[in-house]
């Protein structure tokens, strides 16, 4: 077969393919058959590799956005109001269906980041090299018995504990000290 590009031929190849993402970094798919030009290494691949590259895609997007705080989210009623469009308008939308905003599930609820909303309205394309964000997917936990992730990309505060009156003093203790069960 040969290349539209440069008129090369296509060598089938196997093994593992590497794809550099520009939002989610390095993408490895691996035991796949592709073919890649000899003169300029234009790479074809099946309809099932590109399934399997988006799914991947997709699931790194997923772990990722996982390891924002949910503050950084906001429900579909606020993004609408956010671009000036009905929530109807929204959840039609076909670029905002395909991830031209970075959108998760939490407990049920599609979430949208309210960074990813606001460049959208900006630019029309909400994506942003997710990668470059600092956020590593390996989390930290705080104690065996707590299992409450905290991100290594933000510092932990001292926690306030509720105060029964205004007059009181309030008592600050540390993520380790504060009773997750309130």
């Amino acid at each position: 077969m040969n290349c539209l590009e440069c008129g090369g031929n296509y060598i089938e190849k196997s093994g593992t393919y590497e794809l550099i993402d520009p939002y989610v970094g390095k993408i490895i798919i691996e035991g796949v058959t592709y073919y890649q030009c000899d003169k300029c290494k234009d790479i074809l691949y099946s309809e099932s590799i590109a399934q399997a590259i988006e799914s991947e895609r997709n699931k790194r997007i997923h772990e990722i956005l996982s390891q924002f705080p949910i503050s950084d989210f906001v429900n579909a009623t606020e993004t609408a109001s956010i671009l000036g469009i009905s929530r109807q308008a929204l959840h039609k939308n076909r670029r905002i269906n395909h991830g031209f905003i970075y959108q998760t599930k939490f407990s049920g609820l599609t979430v949208y980041l309210k960074q990813s909303v606001q460049k959208y309205k900006k630019t029309g394309d909400g994506r942003f090299p997710l990668q470059l964000q600092g956020f590593k997917l390996s989390s930290e936990y705080v104690k065996d018995t707590i299992p409450i992730r905290i991100s290594s990309n933000y510092e932990s505060y001292p926690r306030a504990i509720k105060s029964p009156s205004p007059f009181t003093k309030v008592n600050y203790v540390g993520p380790k000290e504060y009773n997750y069960a309130n």
